[in-house]
Formats: structure tokens, C-alpha cells, sequence
């Protein structure tokens, strides 16, 4: 998962053609001439894939589709934005929140409010009444409904409770707290893999916005007076006393990835701040009868849950636009988004659809939070300045090698030169 939400977040989604497709087709006359291209990112041979090639095989056999599905994986190429605009590419893509801006942007994803009026086939609801209003915000641009969702994703501070028993904490002090006795007791208290940047950013990026809510991240990208506000220096102080407290591993900065996770799964560090995939990409290195669990980040304030969101969109100048549609409302089965949530071990977009027994208690954060917010805010969408500015002060941040007063005077004046060199 982790792998796939890298190459979505970078804009790189690896959808080449030269890997291995399949075409499926059956049903009655009365649906000759239907077909549906769909080129997937994800592997094969992944969870994901498998259920995504059973999902795509009995849509061909009820409805008698002609079904083309490839599976080219991250490895292809990332010209699929330049495809999608010449009037080629496939009919069915994937994306992410954090993606669609980009393709919405370039009028390259179909809008997709008419398919919310689609009935769920062999059930009594509409897809609007399957998916709540925080996912449907997460899969959505000021222009309504951008994709359908499959799998919702977002962050917590995990633990095993087998291991490492974590009474959750209220409040920032009572979470340094936590740090402090883990530290007292030999035992070092966060796994990070700092060479994995939009990782780092998971520490300024929750304190601030789970505080401030919706907008307060993105706003750094988007006017340098933004950097001025107190929260944002709050939330840089909070980062610089993780770093100067010790609290991560020795030389976490060095760590190669996955080392830092794979720790954490055996029992090294009791801590690690990550994504909803964690469990599942360690789930061979944890041990028998680990309890893997999580709570949100303390900071006060809004107390803000991140939503964000995988699953498909639909090519605007695709050649089968109509079956896309018909098809995401059949993806929305319960059935199959039960499927898929056992295999991959993920969060359903379907809130009626129970999670992994991990990822219970964030699909309640989920559920039940006042306020929610996009993944990253939607402060990645500017790529360069997520890029070039915002991730190399955040890793000075984080591995100590800025203090927080530091990191917003160079924010601020590393984005007003930006927002000017950009126009």
C-alpha cells in the first residue's frame, strides 16, 4: 500500500502497457458491443490485485462486458496524463485525493455526481448512501465527485499492545510523557525512517492541521504570510522537541527503509507514526499474537482526523464512459469491498463495511470525527514546492538540524520565492 501511495503522491502513476492484460467477456446479446479498458497499478499478484481481478471478472460475467484489465504495476511509465489528453488510455484509472487535483485540473477526469444516483446492484441503496460524507469529500474537487472510492487510508500513531500496552494519550505533555518513561526504561520509543521524507512530514503535518483543521498546511504553500501564524511555529516546536529528546532511533535519519517499520514490527521501538497500510506491509514480521492497534496524534484544538482515499476514476475522453459508471456502482457491492478489506487488510470506503480488527479503531476516528481533512492537506498538489521547498526544511526540522523558529523564517521565504518564480 505504502508503495502504491508513493508513486499517487508524487503524481507518478506507473501505468505502462506492456504488462500482462486479460480479457474477459460473456452474459447475453442484449449487451453486445459493451467493453470497459482498465490499466491497474497494482500488481498481479498483490491482495489488492487479486480481488480487483475477481471484482472485474464477474462484472464481465453479469453484465457481458467486454473486460480488459492490465496489471502493469508501479514499474511502467507515468505517461498516462499525456495519453488520457490525446484521446487514448484506458477507460478506468487509478487515483487518489491526493492525485485527482492534477488530472481534474487538466479537465482529463470525468465528473462523476450522476454516478451517486446509481443504485447499488441487489441492494436498496444508491452509491451516495454508501459512502459517507468525509470519504465522498476525499474523493471529490470543487467540481463534485472526481472518483470512486475503493479503500480509505490515513494516519495514526500505531503500537502493539502486546508488546508495548499504551493507555492513549489526551494531550500533547501526556504523550511526551509516554516518551520519557519509555526512554527512562532502555527502550527507544519511536521507529522512524527518516530517509523516507513525506514519512517525516507526518509529524509537523498532524500536529498542525490536527489542531487547526482543514486548510492550515495548505495555506504554506499557497502565501508566504500563512508561515507567520502562531500555530505553525506551535506545531514546529513539537517536532523540535521530539528531535532534541532522542526519542527516535540512533542514526534514524540514515535508516534505510523498510528497517525502521520492520523494527517496530519486532518489538524494537514501541511507536511508529504511519500510514493505515503499516500493519499489513509488516504483518510477516510481526510476531504471533500481536495486538497492532492506534491512536491519533494529542494536539488539542480540532481535533482533525485525516481522510484520504484510493479507487477509480474515469477517463473524460475514454471510449466507454457510460460502462466505467456502471461499472464503479457494481465495485460498490458490499461484497466486495468485504473482499477487499480482508485481503489487503484496509480500511473499506464503505462505512457499513467493518475494517480489519487493527484498523477498528481508526475507521471509528473516522466515523466519528467532528472535523476532517484531506491527506496532506492537499499542500502536495503544488509538486515543486512539496518537492523542492516544503520537504528538504521539513527533514532539517525533524532531524534536528533546525529549530522551529529556523524552519519558518526559511518556509516563509523559501515559498514567497517560489510563489514568485512560479507567477
Amino acid at each position: 500500500m505504502r508503495k502504491l501511495t508513493t508513486v499517487l503522491t508524487v503524481g507518478a502513476l506507473a501505468l505502462g502497457v506492456g504488462a500482462c492484460g486479460k480479457k474477459n467477456g460473456g452474459g447475453d446479446s442484449a449487451s453486445a458491443g459493451k467493453e470497459l479498458v482498465y490499466r491497474s497499478s497494482w500488481g498481479a499478484d498483490e491482495p489488492q490485485g487479486k480481488a480487483i481481478k475477481t471484482l472485474f471478472d464477474d462484472f464481465a460475467k453479469e453484465t457481458g462486458a467486454e473486460v480488459d484489465v492490465k496489471f502493469v504495476g508501479r514499474k511502467g511509465n507515468d505517461n498516462l496524463a499525456t495519453e488520457m489528453a490525446a484521446g487514448q488510455g484506458p477507460d478506468l484509472f487509478d487515483t487518489s485525493t491526493d492525485t485527482i487535483d492534477r488530472f481534474a485540473a487538466q479537465n482529463l477526469a470525468a465528473p462523476l455526481d450522476d454516478v451517486l444516483k446509481k443504485q447499488v446492484p441487489g441492494e436498496s441503496k444508491p452509491v451516495s448512501q454508501v459512502l459517507s460524507k468525509a470519504v465522498r469529500g476525499a474523493s471529490s474537487t470543487d467540481k463534485g465527485l472526481a472518483f470512486v472510492p475503493h479503500t480509505v487510508i490515513s494516519t495514526a500513531v500505531w503500537f502493539d499492545a502486546s508488546r508495548h500496552p499504551v493507555k492513549t494519550p489526551k494531550s500533547w505533555e501526556e504523550f511526551v510523557a509516554y516518551l520519557d518513561t519509555a526512554k527512562q526504561a532502555g527502550r527507544t520509543p519511536i521507529g522512524q525512517d527518516g530517509t523516507i521524507n513525506f514519512y517525516n512530514v507526518y509529524w509537523f503535518y498532524s500536529a498542525l492541521v490536527r489542531a487547526n483543521g482543514e486548510g492550515s498546511m495548505k495555506a504554506l504553500a499557497t502565501d508566504p504570510a500563512a508561515w507567520d501564524r502562531p500555530e505553525v511555529l506551535e506545531a514546529a516546536k513539537k517536532v523540535e522537541r521530539l528531535a532534541r529528546g532522542g526519542y527516535f532511533q540512533k542514526d534514524f535519519m540514515a535508516t534505510k527503509f523498510p528497517a525502521a517499520q520492520d523494527g517496530w514490527a519486532q518489538g524494537q521501538y514501541d511507536l511508529n507514526l504511519n500510514g493505515t497500510w503499516l500493519a499489513g506491509e509488516t504483518k510477516p514480521k510481526l510476531a504471533a499474537g500481536a495486538e497492532v492497534t492506534s491512536f491519533q496524534l494529542p494536539v488539542g484544538g480540532a481535533e482533525s482526523v485525516e481522510v484520504g482515499t484510493l479507487g477509480w476514476g474515469v477517463n473524460a475522453k475514454g471510449r466507454n464512459p457510460e460502462t466505467a459508471k456502471e461499472f464503479l456502482a457494481f465495485a460498490l457491492k458490499k461484497e466486495y469491498a468485504q473482499a477487499m478489506s480482508r485481503s489487503a487488510l484496509s480500511i473499506p470506503a464503505r462505512e457499513d463495511v467493518p475494517a480489519p480488527a487493527h484498523l477498528a479503531g481508526i475507521q471509528q476516528d473516522v466515523t466519528r470525527a467532528k472535523a476532517t481533512h484531506r491527506t496532506y492537506d492537499g499542500a502536495a498538489a503544488d509538486q515543486k514546492w512539496w518537492n523542492d521547498v516544503f520537504l528538504p526544511i521539513d527533514d532539517k526540522l525533524v532531524s534536528g538540524k533546525s529549530d522551529a523558529a529556523a524552519f519558518v523564517e526559511e518556509g516563509k521565504a523559501a515559498t514567497a520565492a517560489h510563489l514568485k518564480n512560479k507567477g
